[in-house]
């Protein structure tokens, strides 16, 4: 599962802004409906994410967990505040797929690696309209985009600005290292870069909808904060009292 929340992650930087040449800071509002999926029900989550985006890398906050992603060393860094734990993992793909287990024959691994590839496709599409509005003092452009994961088809409303200052080059850098480090998915994370290109500018607002088990799901996201300063300098280490984990 951790595996699976690492491609996720990556997934997640498409629909990150290009940069301006000065690091970025970017505080969102992110709020997800209740659910009952199963009989089992899940309660609203809403949540405040803090993101940095350097040329060294970025890094997302939340109150429970931190996700940070160092482009100049191939790796996600993920850490459970809950537990004062983080795991690290590579971002090449094949350091990604499980390997041959003890007690696990080759047609059993080779079983294995086969769904976990197919959990890995994914793709997005983007379809701009011509419908605009003024949100938070931004003149913002609505698009709709739809996202196919393992976990189903998600829908997405949303509103992206052009007020703000974006550099797609050192952005087309970020997306290059990991499509270079992912040869198994190349093609497919350069095709949704490619897709998240029509949205012009940065997002401000996204609502996004989901269907799990015939129920719908939906969350939103909006900007609070978007503004350009020094990111500290000990952005990308581990806080100490943290305790490594090693993941399979």
């Amino acid at each position: 599962m951790k595996k699976i929340l690492v491609i996720l992650f990556i997934f997640g930087l498409m629909a990150i802004p290009a940069v301006s040449q000065a690091d970025i800071y970017m505080k969102r509002k992110q709020h997800t409906d209740a659910v009952k999926i199963m009989g089992m029900a899940q309660p609203a989550i809403d949540v405040i994410e803090e993101i940095w985006i350097t040329k060294k890398g970025l890094r997302s906050d939340n109150p429970q967990k931190t996700m940070i992603m160092l482009t100049d060393q191939h790796k996600v860094i993920m850490l459970d505040h809950a537990t004062k734990t983080y795991f690290e993992k590579s971002l090449n793909m094949n350091d990604m797929m499980p390997k041959t287990a003890d007690g696990k024959t080759p047609e059993e691994s080779a079983a294995m690696q086969g769904m976990m590839k197919n959990m890995m496709k994914m793709d997005a599409s983007v379809q701009p309209t011509s419908e605009t509005k003024k949100i938070k003092g931004w003149m913002c452009k609505k698009y709709i985009l739809t996202m196919n994961t393992f976990a189903g088809t998600t829908t997405n409303e949303v509103w992206a600005t052009q007020d703000l200052k974006t550099d797609q080059k050192l952005y087309d850098k970020l997306a290059s290292s990991v499509t270079s480090f992912m040869p198994d998915m190349g093609n497919t994370i350069k095709g949704i870069q490619e897709e998240m290109k029509k949205i012009k500018g940065v997002q401000v607002k996204s609502i996004s909808t989901q269907n799990i088990m015939n129920q719908t799901r939906t969350s939103t996201i909006e900007l609070i904060e978007y503004k350009e300063k020094k990111a500290p300098k000990n952005l990308f280490q581990v806080p100490k009292g943290y305790t490594k984990k090693t993941i399979q």
